[in-house]
């Protein structure tokens, strides 16, 4: 019985501790291949693929494109590169009362 209230005990402690965000190392990226054309139906296609790989990686709070490169590739192709920033999780930070 002791040892569950030690447990419960710690699980609520650990839930009060702020988790401190490095900015410098937050930043991820997704990329997606494109045709060497550079007509509307290949960026919107381009730009749905890498929407929905940033919406996997950054679920519920979003993320901020930060930037976006595109550079030469292989058999006249492009690689579209997104630098993002997950949002935090609010669920994480600790309550803060006015």
């Amino acid at each position: 019985m002791k040892a569950w209230l030690v447990l419960a005990v710690a699980a609520v402690v650990a839930g009060c501790v702020p988790v401190e965000r490095d900015p410098a190392r937050d930043i991820i990226g997704v990329s997606s291949a494109t045709g060497a054309r550079t007509d509307a139906i290949h960026d919107v296609a381009a730009r749905d693929l890498l929407t929905w790989k940033a919406s996997q990686i950054c679920t519920v709070p979003g993320y901020d494109l930060r930037n976006q490169d595109v550079e030469p590739a292989e058999n006249h192709q492009q690689i579209v590169d997104w630098q993002l920033r997950c949002q935090p999780y609010t669920a994480m930070t600790p309550v803060r009362f006015r």
